[in-house]
Formats: structure tokens, C-alpha cells, sequence
């Protein structure tokens, strides 16, 4: 196995790392163990370094949704209350439509769904973007797109939509879940109705 070091001295060495993640998570360098002393690109060396494919998903996955925790620390953006209505003045706002939140809030650690936030919220402060997210650099352009479109799912469906990488899988999944969803929702009003 061949060792590359990756030096960064300056602001230039470290936009130039991330311009050449492209490179580096190519079949270029499967073979090649990657090292640096630099602590700021730990996480990415990491990512890297890791030559299966799901786990390397996984990784940068965890790792993203650990960044955006560490950020917000426990705060609640969306002001909710006791009740779970937020400051729109909806039942779970933006949540009520997720088949996976719970008394405690969301069961599902989904990362399009912990980077939605309403205008109200994107107006009054200041929270992480998709593009904040430097980690998910190691994902190919198709998977960091799955990422920004698959709101309201389990992570381990999100983990194999990336894995499987397709688009059209993807729509297929969608529409999958849509009809799922909708079936749920008629039968509970079903229920309600009867009682």
C-alpha cells in the first residue's frame, strides 16, 4: 500500500485539499493510505482511509450529523414547546408530515431533516447549510444530492439509498414511500372516524 502525505500550511494548501477530494476518493487511490498532521482535515484523512464504500458513507454521514449537533448544542431553533407546537404555531411544525417523530422528537437521525429549517428560523439565526458540511466532499455528486432531497426517511433507508447511488431508484423509492404514507394516513383517519 502506498502512503501520500497531504500538507497544509496555508488558507491556498487547504482549498486546494478540498478541490482534490475528487481525486482521492477516486479508484486513483485505492491503494493509497492517506496521513497528515494538520487537525482540521482528521475527519476527512479518516473518510479516506476507509476503502469500503458503505462504511465510508456511514462515516461522513455520522460525521456531518455529529457536525451540525455539535453546532446547534441543544438548541431549539424552532422554539417549540411543551406541547410540541412550534413557532409557526403548528402541531410538530415542519415534523408533522414524518411518520418518525416521537414523544421526544425525531427517531430518525436524517440529515436533510436536522439542515430544513422554516425562513423564520434562517432569518433569526445562524445555523449550518448543506454547504457548510466540507465532510460530505468524500461523497460522490450523486450521493450528496440523495442527501438534499431525502427528507422524512429512516437513516438506514438513507444509507442504502446512497449506496445504491441511482436516481432512479431513488424516485422509485419516493414514490414508494409516498403510497406507504398515504395509506397510513387514510387508515388513521379510518380509526378516527370510527370512534
Amino acid at each position: 500500500m502506498f502512503k501520500k502525505r497531504i500538507v497544509i500550511n496555508n488558507k491556498k494548501d487547504l482549498n486546494r485539499f478540498y478541490n482534490n477530494l475528487k481525486y482521492y476518493r477516486s479508484i486513483l487511490f485505492v491503494f493509497t493510505k492517506f496521513y497528515s498532521d494538520n487537525k482540521e482535515i482528521e475527519t476527512f484523512i479518516t473518510a479516506l482511509n476507509i476503502k469500503n464504500r458503505f462504511k465510508r458513507i456511514r462515516y461522513c454521514y455520522d460525521a456531518a450529523i455529529k457536525q451540525i449537533n455539535d453546532f446547534e448544542g441543544g438548541c431549539n431553533f424552532c422554539k417549540f414547546d411543551k406541547n410540541g407546537v412550534c413557532r409557526n404555531g403548528l402541531k410538530n411544525g415542519c415534523c408533522r408530515y414524518c411518520f418518525h417523530v416521537g414523544d421526544k422528537g425525531c427517531t430518525s437521525e436524517n440529515l436533510s431533516c436536522k439542515l430544513f429549517y422554516c425562513s423564520k428560523v434562517y432569518n433569526k439565526h445562524k445555523i449550518v447549510k448543506f454547504d457548510d458540511l466540507k465532510i460530505l466532499r468524500c461523497l460522490s455528486f450523486r450521493c450528496r444530492t440523495i442527501i438534499r432531497h431525502d427528507f422524512f426517511t429512516k437513516k438506514e433507508d438513507v444509507l442504502m439509498d446512497l449506496y445504491i447511488g441511482s436516481i432512479l431508484i431513488l424516485f422509485v423509492r419516493y414514490f414508494y414511500r409516498f403510497i406507504k404514507q398515504e395509506i397510513i394516513k387514510l387508515f388513521r383517519k379510518i380509526k378516527k372516524k370510527k370512534k
